[in-house]
This record gives C-alpha cells, structure tokens and sequence, in this order.
C-alpha cells in the first residue's frame, strides 16, 4: 500500500511534541516570573533539545524518502487517521483552448478503503475528507493546480466515485503527472509525511491523453 506517510505512531509523536513544548514554554515564563532562573534554565534547554532532536527526525525521515510514480489504475492512499483514501487515474483527456493552452481533464477515482477502518469505527459512518490539493506537475516542476472540490464529497466503507478534474497547461508543458496531495498545514510538521519539508513525493501518472 503506497500512503502519503501520516500514520498514528507519527501522528501520536507530532501531538506529544506539541504538548511537550507547551508545556515547557509556560514552565519557563513561570519561572522567570517567579525569579527561579534554575527552574527557567533547565526548562530553556530541554525546549531546545526536545526541538532540534524533533527537527532532526522530521530530516531524517524525508531524506530517507523516495520518489514514486504510480501507473494509472494504481491507488495512493490518504490517511484519514482510522481510515484510508484511495485514489487512482482512471482516465485523462485533452483538448486545446487556445493562447498556447490545453485543458487536461483527469478522471480521478476515489475509494474509502473499507480494510483500513479501525477496529472501533462504525462501517456505516460516512467520512468526509480533510482538505486536498491537487495539480498536474511537469517535468521542471511547474505546478498547474485544479479544483480540489470534487474529491470532498463524503463517502462510506467500502464506497468508491469518479469525478473529473481540469487543468490548464501550457502547450509546451511535458512530462505531466498528477499531484493530489492533503493540504492541512500541519502535516509538514509530521515526521515522515510527503508534505513535510524535502520529503519526496508520490504522484500518480496520468498516461496518454485521449
């Protein structure tokens, strides 16, 4: 299963960084308000370990990574946490528009994965998407992005829908595939997910266009 790196060990560390870091910031301003500079000096270093060991985690993981490009039909999962989505180029089209543009439209199909639910999820319990971007790419790395709004309808284990997705791509554009992606800010604060920074990417070729 190729997923975009979110899983809850990582995600349980993210959260617990935060805490911790929280928690260590209002421990230091107490101490300075209440003049214990040991208490403030100790809480000041630890914050500062506790910060670069995390960075140096969230490096480590993304240079480790590779990048990846699945064929169309091949699915990229999302973690949605307790579940997955799962999405694949069904089909791609092109027509010219004009002004040295084509619009690309990539049928994208989309499965809530229904064997990736945990144990404590209802399987009847819809599920709707975090937030998405999605774009195709070319090969010196000009984005063109596309409406993410037909990837947000919510859906049931087990389910699945296609929707049609347009971009408008310079003629000269090559190589393109497609990149669809979570927005949520703070995933490029998660270690090992495909947001967080220098971290490689999986993006899903789109084929030849019809």
């Amino acid at each position: 299963m190729v997923t975009d790196g979110l899983n809850p060990l990582a995600l349980l560390l993210f959260m617990g960084a935060v805490f911790i870091a929280f928690s260590l910031a209002a421990t230091y301003l107490f101490a300075r308000l209440t003049k214990r500079e040991r208490l403030a000096r100790i809480s000041s270093r630890v914050f500062v370990a506790g910060g670069v060991a995390y960075v140096a985690l969230l490096v480590i993981g993304s240079l480790t990574s590779t990048n990846r490009m699945l064929a169309p039909g091949e699915e990229k999962h999302i973690c949605e946490i307790d579940c997955h989505l799962a999405y694949s180029v069904a089909a791609a089209r092109a027509e010219s528009v004009g002004g040295g543009l084509v619009r690309h439209v990539v049928t994208v199909k989309v499965r809530f994965d229904e064997w990736t639910i945990s144990a404590r999820r209802s399987r009847t319990a819809p599920l709707s998407p975090n937030s998405r971007y999605v774009a195709l790419i070319d090969e010196a790395g000009h984005e063109y992005p596309g409406s993410p709004d037909g990837l947000m309808r919510p859906l049931i284990p087990g389910e699945s829908y296609t929707t049609d997705i347009a971009f408008e791509v310079p003629q000269k554009a090559t190589g393109l595939r497609l990149v669809l992606r979570n927005a949520d800010p703070e995933t490029a604060l998660i270690i090992g997910h495909e947001n967080s920074p220098l971290h490689r990417k999986t993006t899903l070729a789109i084929g030849k266009a019809s």
